[in-house]
């Protein structure tokens, strides 16, 4: 496991922390609040370039996600496998 990726940009930590809480996950719901214009915590764009970056150049590490969602996972792949499914249930595009 490579600690030394980059904090978790803002406002995606903060999403997280709303949506993908251990004790709150809600990604029907992240889905639906992603798509508008006036969501209150990052644009469209925003959300979709922030969440594709953190995938594609994996600068999340397991214990930054752990810490702010309370999820715990063991691998690498396995909180990579779950963004990117976080991806496809509410950009649903390609990567």
């Amino acid at each position: 496991m490579t600690e030394s990726k980059m904090p978790i940009s803002k406002p995606l930590d903060r999403i997280f922390e709303v949506y993908c809480h251990v004790n709150a996950t809600n990604i029907e719901l992240l889905s639906d609040h992603c798509k508008q214009e006036n969501w209150s915590y990052a644009t469209p764009s925003e959300y979709k370039d922030q969440l594709w970056r953190a995938i594609s150049e994996r600068t999340i590490s397991i214990s930054e996600y752990d810490r702010i969602t309370r999820e715990e996972f063991d691998t690498e792949e396995g909180l990579y496998a779950w963004l990117t499914e976080v991806w496809n249930k509410t950009i649903g595009e390609p990567l």
